[in-house]
């Protein structure tokens, strides 16, 4: 399975949160949505990620991830996951 690994360690932000992964899945600078909606259709294939194999994220450091984002954003995040059935691992 592949695995995209987000470093919530570089998250102080709602912005850095999605830099941190269009990182994780097309490099530096790369574009994984900048808003939920937008997360929730990238997370839905092609957009760097594979069409034909399972794949899931693991944010480390997601105590501090956790800690830089609104609460809003932050239960967001998991119901994005959750509703596209793309695992999230919080490490």
């Amino acid at each position: 399975m592949k695995t995209f690994t987000v470093r919530g360690a570089r998250i102080h932000s709602r912005a850095d949160l999605f830099t941190e992964l269009g990182h994780s899945v097309n490099g530096a600078g790369g574009y994984f949505g900048s808003n939920l909606d937008a997360l929730a259709d990238c997370l839905g294939g092609s957009y760097g990620t594979p069409d034909d194999e399972p794949f899931r994220f693991v944010l480390t450091d997601s105590a501090k991830a956790k800690a830089a984002l609104d609460s809003h954003t932050w239960s967001g995040l998991l119901e994005v996951f959750d509703s596209v059935g793309v695992d999230l691992v919080l490490r």
